[in-house]
């Protein structure tokens, strides 16, 4: 069971959220949309995916790219598959990917390198994570020192 999301709808909910703000952020969206790749997300506890295309053009106007809330027929260029708790710790800041890799709560496949490359450009949404989840409400979920706020 899984200590931030009921099920894979509310899981959408935050991610999409988040994901609006962070591909039509002008200062981040244009340094992601460089990399030039598909990505996949595969999330477990609940079980969901998200794909966020930085190949093709982006499906809507003002907007860095374009991401999909669940199955979607785009071939990722990589892959990550880890539990969606260990990805909601890792938007606060408090997980290191490599790390998670060699411990096993990650496994990714395809063009690792060029989603590596990526860490850098996304690290300043460590800072907006927590601010959307308190605009939409969830102040609950926000993990302050490794632990959830109560």
């Amino acid at each position: 069971m899984s200590r931030y999301y009921r099920d894979a709808d509310h899981l959408y909910e935050i991610y999409g959220y988040f994901l609006d703000r962070i591909l039509t952020d002008p200062k981040i969206g244009p340094k992601m949309a460089k990399a030039g790749i598909i990505i996949k997300f595969i999330y477990t506890d609940p079980d969901c995916e998200i794909t966020i295309d930085l190949k093709n053009p982006p499906s809507k106007p003002g907007y860095y790219g374009t991401y999909y809330l669940g199955p979607c027929d785009l071939k990722e260029d990589v892959w990550s598959k880890q539990a969606a708790d260990f990805s909601h710790s890792f938007w606060h800041g408090f997980e290191n990917p490599i790390a998670g890799v060699t411990k096993g709560k990650i496994k990714q496949g395809g063009k690792i390198t060029a989603m590596l490359k990526l860490l850098p450009v996304v690290r300043p949404a460590f800072k907006m994570f927590p601010v959307i989840l308190e605009e939409m409400g969830y102040h609950d979920l926000i993990i302050t020192k490794g632990k959830k706020r109560k």
